[in-house]
């Protein structure tokens, strides 16, 4: 319970996280558990064995403060698909409801890119069986992919900084190349990735182009892992299982794996 408060609203808040994490995993994941989840590319073979394969129970659970960061997130993401989602209904009404005497204005106007969003859609790679869901797709006569991506505002100079630290994980660079494989089969083309960051500290807002070789890269990955997987739990390798070893100490199965210290 916080400080001062006669009311424990802290922890309703928190049950209601609970609930809200629930109702996600029973529509997203239930019943798909074998499944690979697109958004651990680049992740320790261990954990996503634990994941997918065995499927064992978290060892470690998400504190409450973890939580409420993680919230923070998914309500930055929800508005950014409201608003791409009004932007494809503006466009529509407008377009409907154009005067007659603006018809030569509509033609001309057709002869221009069109743009359209697609939002929070799944994507399926039967071969690597991985699935997920991607944040946004804009659509003209190319494709462009975005994942929006919230940070604090340590972890915002440490990348845009003057002096920006190295940051040897490319951990999100898969990620999007995982979706980006999908998005390429389905549209026939994609012509551009990018991650889309947004820090909760001062609200600004940066893209980041992400070269389309992560493609490649996130298919080998997928594959390497299901191969690996075949043979069973994958032993501890530097780079691999973990691929930073500072990633154990946040990971949900720390016990379950039991690391060498």
């Amino acid at each position: 319970m916080a400080l001062n408060s006669p009311v424990d609203i802290e922890g309703i808040y928190n049950d209601y996280l609970d609930d809200k994490q629930e109702e996600n995993r029973l529509k997203r994941y239930s019943g798909k558990e074998s499944w690979y989840h697109a958004s651990g590319a680049g992740s320790c073979s261990r954990k996503l064995y634990f994941e997918s394969v065995e499927k064992a129970k978290p060892s470690n659970p998400l504190d409450a403060k973890t939580k409420r960061l993680l919230r923070l997130g998914n309500v930055v993401h929800d508005d950014f698909e409201k608003a791409l989602t009004r932007y494809n209904r503006d466009i529509y009404n407008r377009d409907n409801n154009r005067d007659i005497t603006l018809l030569e204005e509509k033609e001309n106007k057709n002869k221009e890119k069109e743009l359209k969003f697609h939002t929070e859609q799944e994507i399926t790679i039967d071969a690597l069986n991985v699935r997920g869901f991607y944040d946004a797709v804009a659509e003209t006569d190319e494709v462009y992919l975005y994942d929006f991506k919230t940070c604090g505002g340590y972890s915002w100079k440490l990348k845009f900084g003057r002096k920006p630290a190295f940051n040897p994980s490319i951990h999100y660079e898969l990620q999007l190349g995982t979706y980006g494989y999908a998005i390429k089969e389905q549209f026939g083309r994609l012509d551009g990735m990018y991650l889309y960051y947004y820090n909760k500290d001062t609200s600004m807002m940066r893209a980041v182009s992400v070269p389309l070789t992560y493609i490649s890269r996130a298919y080998l990955f997928w594959r390497n892992i299901n191969d690996e997987h075949k043979e069973g739990l994958p032993q501890f390798r530097k780079g691999v299982s973990p691929v930073q070893a500072w990633q154990c100490n946040y990971c949900q199965f720390l016990d379950h794996c039991n690391p060498p210290r």
